[in-house]
């Protein structure tokens, strides 16, 4: 499977310490092969799967048959909130 990433995600992995960058791309790997602690969400957030890495959480969903797109990543406490509230700016301004 192909895996692309938003902005954030990407500034996100960029600002990681080593040791964490090193599970995240494992995990990122995982994923790309059909593994990994994958569960889909629910409520308004329906839609979506989250990725869990320890304490870290990327949300991402499939975006055609072969390619799952990154959409937010940070740590559980903040991530869902954080995500849905884009979410509701970005529907806001369509």
């Amino acid at each position: 499977m192909k895996i692309s990433a938003s902005k954030q995600v990407q500034g996100w992995l960029v600002g990681l310490p080593p040791q964490t960058k090193r599970r995240v791309r494992m995990a990122l790997r995982r994923l790309a092969r059909g593994r990994g602690d994958v569960k889909a969400l629910m409520g308004p957030l329906e839609g979506f799967n989250r990725l869990r890495i320890g304490g870290i959480r990327i949300v991402c969903r499939q975006t055609g048959s072969r390619e799952i797109r990154l959409e937010y990543a940070n740590t559980r406490d903040v991530v869902y909130e954080t995500f849905q509230r884009l979410l509701e700016e970005r529907r806001a301004g369509d």
